[in-house]
């Protein structure tokens, strides 16, 4: 009888069901999305950062930072590491004559590759640990700065680059290798190169022989990485004291990534359920006007011998079937959007709906039928006959 009713009235149901579909497909699809970021972020950081502990001075502490030293690094080097210093300096460019832009120039060890696994080679190779130590005037490009640093993309490999520094100073780097991009956390789109570090402590004055902004700890397999911090933190506070330098492994990150993710998906399913909460407003607004309408069709039900908590049961049935409808068409649409997101965008590139997101959505949908759908069934259900069956 409900879905005669709700069939015999096919603009009216489909009107009232619109606020639940959208409301069920806002929850579902933004918690899914939320929790496909937070894969791709530690997807990423897998890739790239994976078993790595990085330690790097306060940078709260403004202008009193302290830098990483060569000592620093040969303390560091008796744990169970792979140690890679840093230095990172932003440099200009120049893109056409006259016009300046930036590039975050980084300094690296020789043979980086065979340290970090995250870097990949898609052209030529990187400099090697004779050169670095050199300091040949060599840089490595991502493809981002091939695109901005050099006009003849076809023979990138030998051409040469033009650096700009803060004082008027330039050098020129020979392009020996082109990495593959990095993920887009990691600065996948933006222009970098890397040198080695010998070649900026002698061109850039932003830095000084002996000095590493930031060092790079790769653990070795089957050691503890919460021991490796424990340890590290112990030697640098020996050696400058407390809060001076930040250790923190990539495990914090995801956990501290994963906290924020979960707080966004909570404030995000909660303003989407808002619209849940409007599209039930809107489903008892239509019952109450099925009510008024069917007002003679109550009293003939009643003066055949319909209970009162029949015609309230017919009602509520008739809510929670839209809401139910509403709710599963809602799932279908997320899926549909979560797939296409999935299959169209790198950075969330894993589907994710889980079978629990799905069950509350369907679940709060249907408690929504059942709250907005409780006053016009009531309201029914307490007509008289007699004065039903005279309602013009």
């Amino acid at each position: 009888m409900a879905l005669e009713s709700l069939w015999s009235n096919r603009l009216r149901t489909l009107l009232s069901l619109l606020g639940i579909v959208i409301g069920v497909f806002a929850v579902t699809a933004l918690v899914s999305l939320g929790q496909m970021a937070s894969a791709g972020i530690n997807k990423s950081l897998e890739s790239v950062a994976s078993r790595s502990v990085i330690v790097q001075p306060d940078y709260s502490a403004g202008m009193n930072l302290r830098r990483l030293k060569v000592s620093d690094l040969a303390a560091l080097a008796r744990l169970p590491v792979s140690v890679n210093p840093q230095l990172q300096v932003a440099t200009q460019y120049e893109k056409k004559p006259g016009q300046r832009r930036t590039v975050s120039v980084i300094g690296t060890l020789g043979d980086l590759q065979k340290i970090d696994p995250s870097i990949r080679l898609a052209q030529g190779r990187y400099f090697t640990d004779a050169e670095a130590r050199a300091g040949l005037p060599v840089v490595v490009l991502n493809p981002s700065a091939v695109r901005e640093l050099l006009s003849n993309r076809s023979g990138v490999l030998g051409q040469s680059v033009r650096l700009f520094f803060p004082n008027g100073g330039r050098a020129e780097a020979v392009v020996v290798g082109v990495i593959e991009p990095l993920p887009a956390m990691f600065g996948g789109d933006t222009p970098m190169a890397y040198t080695p570090i010998p070649f900026l402590w002698r061109t850039h004055p932003d830095t000084r022989t002996g000095e590493y902004d930031y060092a790079i700890l790769r653990v070795h397999e089957h050691y503890d990485i919460l021991a490796v911090v424990t340890q590290a933190k112990r030697i640098m506070s020996n050696r400058y004291g407390e809060g001076v330098f930040m250790i923190q492994s990539v495990e914090s990150l995801q956990n501290l990534l994963g906290t924020v993710t979960t707080i966004l998906q909570f404030f995000l399913g909660l303003v989407a359920g808002l619209s849940l909460l409007v599209g039930g407003i809107g489903i008892m607004n239509i019952m109450l006007v099925s009510v008024t309408e069917r007002t003679r069709e109550i009293g003939l039900r009643k003066a055949v011998g319909a209970t009162s908590s029949q015609i309230r049961l017919q009602f509520l049935v008739e809510a929670v079937l839209q809401t139910t409808i509403g709710g599963a068409l809602g799932v279908l649409l997320a899926a549909g959007m979560l797939w296409a997101v999935s299959a169209t965008v790198p950075f969330l590139n894993t589907f994710i709906l889980r079978p629990v997101t799905v069950i509350i959505a369907l679940v709060v949908s249907i408690g929504v039928g059942l709250a907005f759908g409780v006053l016009p069934a009531d309201r029914a259900a307490k007509l008289d006959p007699i004065d039903a069956l005279r309602y013009e």
